[in-house]
């Protein structure tokens, strides 16, 4: 029975993306009677506008068609959840499937692009039900705890010290905090050396990669606030369109408030500074940086290259007329695989680099994992020689003794 249900399922969805594609096709070339509504989500590609009528404009008996596709195969989707899940599938549970989540759904085309995200949303569910558990059996720790320290307290006639108790102290809240290196962060608006991030990568990415490098500025934006001497970083050529900024204003959803300090534009770094100041970091120009200018300002590419490792920053550097610099790696260290940095290592290099101007004490933040170290490389060094000196032993010497040398005539038959 699961089996049958199985195969009516794929025959459903094989035949709809075509259909769909068509019914897209014509909402998008006709203007909608009443509006078009549709909402962009950070986590899956901006979805197909969807054509609201009224039932006044449709004639009778006939009915949208777009939809009614998108319900009929959300439905087909959800008979194929519920056949994998009577497998012994890894799979999430309808409820926890978000809007968002289902329009990503919906624009894959294969089964296995399906069954990997079917595996991604189960393994979120998984671990936000751990979250919980973990909190639930925290909270009734402290419950207890609170409980035994207040039959302590009652049985006694002193007065008690500690938490939960008669303390000297002011506890200093999150908010206090954030408070604090938000001011920091102002001040350096104000007085601090000016720092560009290029947001400009994102047609050069896939999805897991953009969300990757939000997450990767997000912690920037955190790096660089509790910092005590700050950057003032610039977000420039920002599109709220794209995966990556959708993305952090999930993250950090003060992003647009006029008091929080999150410098984000979309303008480009050649229309707020002067083309001479701006150094362009790039892996792939041959010019290493010798020291940190406090007059230049130095731009970092937003970039995660797994996929694809094209030297975009150096062509787009050239294109502009930039001058461009690498990090002197190769002089300090060998490196086991690619020498690709992310964005907040890069970012605490350079705090490093502004405080002390010491390349030997602000390259401790490349990762000791992507590097040989002194005694790994040692024991290279030891391997080769040895080698050479076993490949030595088989030699042999082509030449005769005296001044005899070989004949390369061949004798008669």
């Amino acid at each position: 029975m699961l089996r049958n249900l199985a195969f009516t399922a794929a025959r459903m969805l094989a035949s709809y993306p075509n259909s769909l594609a068509t019914a897209a096709s014509r909402t998008t070339s006709q203007p909608a009677a009443v509006g078009v509504m549709w909402k962009s989500y950070a986590n899956a590609p901006r979805p197909t506008p969807v054509e609201i009528r009224n039932d006044e404009d449709t004639p009778q008996g006939q009915q949208p068609s777009v939809p009614v596709d998108l319900e009929k195969r959300r439905k087909v989707l959800e008979l194929e959840l519920e056949v994998m899940r009577q497998e012994g599938r890894k799979v999430p549970s309808l409820s926890i499937i978000k809007p968002d989540q289902w329009d990503h759904l919906l624009s894959l085309s294969s089964r296995n692009q399906r069954r990997h995200y079917y595996l991604y949303l189960w393994n979120i569910e998984m671990v936000r039900l751990s979250q919980k558990a973990k909190k639930e059996r925290k909270q009734q720790e402290i419950a207890k705890r609170r409980e035994e320290l207040e039959k302590a307290t009652a049985e006694n006639d002193h007065i008690v010290y500690g938490l939960f108790h008669n303390t000297m102290f002011l506890r200093i809240y999150d908010s206090k905090v954030d408070h604090f290196h938000n001011n920091r962060l102002v001040q350096a608006m104000q007085y601090g050396i000016n720092l560009v991030i290029d947001c400009s990568y994102d047609d050069y990415m896939n999805d897991k990669e953009m969300r990757n490098t939000a997450k990767q500025l997000m912690l920037c934006f955190a790096l660089n606030r509790s910092h005590p001497e700050p950057f003032n970083v610039h977000h420039c050529n920002a599109n709220f369109n794209k995966t990556t900024m959708r993305a952090l204003e999930k993250h950090l959803v003060q992003i647009h408030q006029p008091d929080f300090p999150f410098n984000v534009t979309e303008q480009s770094y050649t229309d707020l500074f002067p083309k001479e100041r701006l150094v362009y970091l790039t892996p792939h120009c041959k010019n290493d940086l010798e020291e940190f200018n406090p007059d230049d300002i130095y731009i970092i590419g937003a970039m995660v290259d797994k996929s694809s490792q094209e030297a975009v920053s150096l062509g787009k550097a050239k294109k502009q007329g930039l001058r461009m610099a690498r990090l002197p790696l190769d002089r300090y260290f060998q490196f086991k695989s690619g020498k690709s940095l992310t964005l907040d290592q890069m970012l605490l290099i350079m705090l490093e680099l502004k405080t002390s101007n010491d390349f030997e004490r602000a390259l401790k933040h490349v990762p000791r994992r992507k590097v040989i170290d002194a005694d790994e490389l040692r024991t290279q060094e030891l391997a080769q020689q040895k080698q050479r000196l076993e490949a030595s032993k088989f030699k042999f010497n082509l030449k005769r003794p005296g001044n005899e040398q070989w004949n390369n005539k061949r004798k008669p038959r």
